[in-house]
């Protein structure tokens, strides 16, 4: 029961931090109890950190562009 209230805690942290879309996922790689943030980099909308270059954990990529 205490892992459901982690989640939930989670999820309203980041509810009440104005994040609009949430993916959770499990992982091995991840130390339990901690979350890691990731940006979808699906996304080319206009205005979007991916379309304006200003994503939070962009690595230098050469010759790769969203059209």
């Amino acid at each position: 029961m205490e892992q459901i209230d982690q989640v939930i805690r989670m999820l309203d942290s980041m509810a009440e931090a104005g994040v609009s879309r949430i993916k959770v996922e499990t992982s091995e790689e991840v130390e339990e109890g901690s979350a890691r943030r990731a940006y979808h980099h699906g996304r080319c909308d206009v205005g979007s950190p991916f379309a304006t270059g200003a994503l939070f954990d962009l690595e230098e990529e050469t010759g790769k562009e969203c059209f």
